[in-house]
């Protein structure tokens, strides 16, 4: 293994740890501020901050319009979207179940490489996609099972945040690969999400709470998501999708011992870790086909 692959693995890593504390910072942030205007505060925030860094990195040399377009484009997803999505499902299931599916990312990532790119699906990827559907059919219904008030249908929401993702990391690692820049990707994309958030909030006409404690909280979220996210975009840069998707899947894990060292919000049964588990190894199966 080469030292890039290996400095690309340890920030994905590190991007995972960042992306644990986030969720569940978001779990005690929704309960000072509703979700819209949360992720406006939490976008909002990421935006601010990589533009104040922005004189570090942005050059004047000629840039790749192909790749601003491809960077405006997964701001179109993530994280407006995909953010939206997530803080919801960490309110209607909690940090833990939502790390969990929503870490199932790479198997649409997958899913849409070989319908899109005409990558060959084998035997492994199979069984792997077999794997994770019954670990979130699993996760689902036991969790009714043991006195869970969200509906069997709330599972839609955190795939939804995980179909997001997968698709943009492609659109991503596209873009990287014309404009090697993270920290430009990450403001692009953050840009164009705050712009959209922007919109629908004008166009609900819905009034951002005043002196709220989720200002504080969703602020938070949002250096936190900026950070894991320029991390993301340099592990992208450095490594291939298929080593980088499956390392950011660990972010479950990583979400269980920070909820059990520091947080004791959520209670963390055995099945649950099972399952969340389970996950996992599906998709290291289908990433290493």
């Amino acid at each position: 293994m080469t030292e890039t692959i290996l400095l690309a693995s340890a920030i994905a890593f590190a991007a995972s740890v960042v992306f644990a504390f986030s969720n569940h910072i978001q779990h005690i942030a929704v309960d000072h501020m509703d979700v819209r205007a949360g992720t406006l505060v939490n976008v909002g925030t990421t935006a601010i901050l990589l533009w104040c860094a922005a004189p570090l990195f942005l050059s004047l040399e000629p840039i790749s319009i192909h790749s601003i377009g491809l960077f405006a484009l997964a701001g179109l997803i993530v994280p407006s979207l995909s953010m939206t999505l997530h803080t919801l499902s960490v309110r209607m299931i909690g940090p833990g179940i939502t790390a969990g599916l929503t870490s199932t990312s790479p198997v649409f990532a997958t899913v849409i490489a070989v319908a899109v790119l005409g990558e060959i699906i084998t035997g492994r990827i199979l069984v792997g996609t077999a794997i994770v559907v019954c670990g979130i059919g699993f996760i689902a219904f036991r969790s009714r099972k043991t006195g869970a008030t969200w509906p069997i249908w709330a599972i839609l929401v955190p795939l939804g945040a995980a179909l997001t993702r997968g698709l943009a990391h492609n659109i991503v690692k596209l873009g990287l690969n014309d404009l090697p820049n993270p920290m430009t990707a990450a403001l692009i994309s953050s840009t164009v999400s705050l712009l959209v958030l922007l919109f629908v909030h004008g166009i609900s006409r819905q009034r951002v709470p005043r002196g709220a404690r989720g200002y504080f909280w969703f602020g938070l979220c949002g250096i936190l998501n900026g950070i894991g996210l320029v991390s993301l975009n340099t592990a992208l840069h450095l490594g291939d999708v298929v080593i980088v998707s499956p390392l950011i899947a660990t972010t479950p894990a990583f979400t269980l011992l920070t909820s059990w060292l520091f947080f004791k919000r959520e209670a963390i049964t055995w099945s649950s870790v099972i399952a969340i588990t389970v996950i996992f190894v599906g998709c290291l199966l289908i990433i290493t086909r």
